[in-house]
């Protein structure tokens, strides 16, 4: 029988909350968000946005506290490597060795999650993705903060491709703040971008800005594999604001030809229900539900909360009583055995050790006073390292809130380097003393200028050089030096 479970996704203008008993919706709530208290996926206010959560279920009357988290797909990196098979326990330490490699970027900021998926025989297929280590852990630490317990996490472009009952399509989701593009071809998410958006932009300011993401990602796509190009015939399924917009979808395929309907998910939805708004809730509480006959689940379902948040699994309860249950009615056979056979012969010798036993009995008191006068003088020693370590803890300290001060510095300086406009893409941050070594690729000379100009105009930086920019064979390579 399907149990229950709860979703809850934050993004830079709401918290959505939905309730699902399998594929039966139960209850669902919004809640909008201040201006400033969430920026590209990351919680800034953790305080001011988990009074908005606890409100929301008090308000809405949500018995559970177990909850689905779903985690924005801005600055997250998706890859899928191939490893030969390998035997099941040395599988997590050979994909920690590729990962690196794989995603060429430093792994310090970033969550990994992963999974293996079908694959044929003599190889081990692994799906990838990265979340930043700032969105992660600003979502977690805001939960429980309102006294919720994440127990699975997802990205949000993956929730969306889990909620269509499409196996193939190009999934466009247009919120206030971000647009998610997923291009899903046999039930596998192949491509994945996300976007950050200006919340204050109009709708028909920004559906040029989706058209112009669309072509580039399908471009991608066909381009890696120019074997076998989406078909025509694949769906964009859209949602988010551009559902109930049907004028503005003839607007984003220009002359190209492609069905277009609004995302419906795979759901039995109640009269009345905004299935549109909620899209990426019910891909997170479909992670548990089995799949059904005449739909293709999505085939990725990792669960991206970090190792270091979830619980340690209990054994067996079988498992913890076997060993003592067992040996405690060996005892007691053989000490009844014991009782009846031996007893009586050796009752005399019973009394003759009672009295050693006393004997041994007052040497132990002899011995405590002389314990006592020991731990008194080693009171005397610990007193004195108690001082000396309070002057150690204290330079420890002082180390430590300089070496905070230059975290607060990096964060900083990331969060500026990444607002990127349209168009590029990330490579790699490397920090030094000198400064920071930004690099990149885009498909626009026009944007590298752009951000150059943006990162100069920030004020962070003494100064900004654009060391480096060719093109390859699909897009333009960039490499910017920010100088301390």
């Amino acid at each position: 029988m399907a149990k229950e479970a709860t979703s809850i996704y934050i993004d830079d203008s709401a918290i959505r909350v939905l309730t699902a008993k399998g594929r039966q919706l139960r209850k669902w709530a919004t809640m909008s968000l201040d201006p400033d208290l969430v920026s590209d996926g990351v919680i800034l206010d953790q305080d001011a946005v988990a009074a908005k959560v606890r409100q929301l279920w008090h308000e809405e009357n949500i018995g559970t506290r177990r909850v689905i988290a779903g985690i924005s797909g801005i600055n997250s990196l998706y890859r899928t490597i191939v490893l030969p098979e390998l035997p099941r326990n040395l599988l997590p330490e050979a994909v920690r060795r590729e990962v690196g490699r794989a995603l060429g970027v430093s792994l310090e900021q970033l969550h990994i999650s992963w999974q293996e998926i079908p694959s044929p025989k003599g190889e081990a297929l692994i799906y990838l993705a990265a979340s930043p280590k700032n969105s992660v852990d600003s979502l977690l630490s805001t939960l429980r903060k309102a006294g919720l317990n994440p127990y699975l996490m997802d990205l949000k472009p993956l929730a969306l491709a889990r909620a269509s009952a499409e196996s193939s399509a190009i999934i466009v989701d247009l919120q206030p703040a971000n647009l998610d593009i997923v291009i899903s071809v046999a039930g596998m998410p192949e491509v994945v971008r996300s976007v950050p958006l200006a919340r204050e932009a109009t709708l028909e300011a920004k559906v040029p800005i989706v058209k112009e993401e669309l072509e580039r990602t399908v471009t991608f796509y066909n381009s890696s594999h120019t074997e076998k190009p989406l078909e025509p015939e694949v769906p964009l399924l859209v949602c988010g604001e551009l559902a109930e917009q049907e004028d503005s979808w003839k607007l984003l395929l220009g002359r190209h030809k492609r069905p277009v309907q609004a995302l419906l998910p795979a759901t039995e939805m109640p009269e009345g229900f905004p299935a549109c708004q909620y899209v990426a809730n019910i891909g997170l509480t479909l992670k548990e539900v089995p799949a059904r006959a005449g739909l293709t689940h999505l085939v990725v379902n990792l669960n991206a909360l970090p190792e270091v948040y979830q619980p340690t699994p209990r054994p067996p309860l079988s498992q913890i009583l076997y060993w003592p249950v067992l040996i405690t009615g060996i005892a007691l056979v053989i000490l009844g055995a014991y009782v009846n056979i031996n007893g009586p012969r050796y009752t005399s010798a019973l009394r003759a050790e009672w009295e050693s036993l006393n004997q041994l009995a007052a040497a132990r008191v002899t011995q405590a006073r002389t314990y006592t006068e020991e731990m008194e003088a080693l009171t005397q020693q610990v007193t004195s390292l108690e001082a000396t370590a309070e002057k150690t803890v204290n330079a420890f300290t002082a180390t430590r809130d300089g070496l905070a001060a230059t975290r607060d510095e990096v964060n900083n300086d990331l969060a500026q380097i990444n607002r990127l406009p349209a168009g590029l893409d990330l490579g790699s941050v490397k920090h030094s003393i000198e400064g920071v070594t930004v690099s990149g690729w885009g498909y626009d000379e026009t944007a590298v200028f752009s951000y150059a100009r943006g990162l100069r105009e920030s004020g962070r930086f003494s100064f900004v050089a654009l060391t480096d920019m060719h093109r390859g064979e699909v897009q333009i390579a960039f490499t910017i030096f920010l100088g301390k």
